[in-house]
């Protein structure tokens, strides 16, 4: 019950945009003592069905970049089969270092990203970042 109920709470954190795979994935090998690669494939499960809601929002709102999407996709395959070959030659200590690493550099990248570079920018926050592909109208 305890883990259906922090399952949910991670959810709802993921939802809101505060990075919900990377605590679902603590959570399991901290407090669970599930295996790093076991919880880094439960963490793709859980982001698959977790995201399943919010595909269906963008896809109503037209807002999904197709051809984004195909260019981030094909270099997610890539990078997902690059990966699961370098399970076979790293032992497990290693692979939770280096999640840790991209965890923490990924949190601080957010964090410089959450401030305006300029006092001029400041009431400004919408994205307007255009890449890799700029939005058609």
């Amino acid at each position: 019950m305890d883990a259906m109920i922090i399952s949910f709470l991670i959810s709802v954190l993921s939802g809101m945009g505060v990075g919900g795979g990377g605590l679902f994935v603590i959570y399991l090998s901290v407090f669970t003592s599930t295996p790093q690669l076991a919880a880094q494939g439960m963490n793709l499960l859980f982001f698959l069905f977790s995201s399943f809601s919010s595909v269906a929002v963008q896809l109503t709102r037209r807002n999904i970049r197709f051809a984004a999407v195909t260019f981030m996709a094909a270099f997610g395959v890539i990078g997902a089969l690059g990966g699961a070959y370098l399970t076979r030659f790293l032992p497990e200590e290693y692979l939770r270092k280096i999640f840790g690493i991209m965890l923490v550099a990924g949190g601080i990248l957010a964090f410089r990203k959450s401030f305006p570079k300029d006092k001029k920018d400041a009431g400004d926050t919408k994205d307007t970042s255009s890449f890799p592909f700029k939005k058609e109208k």
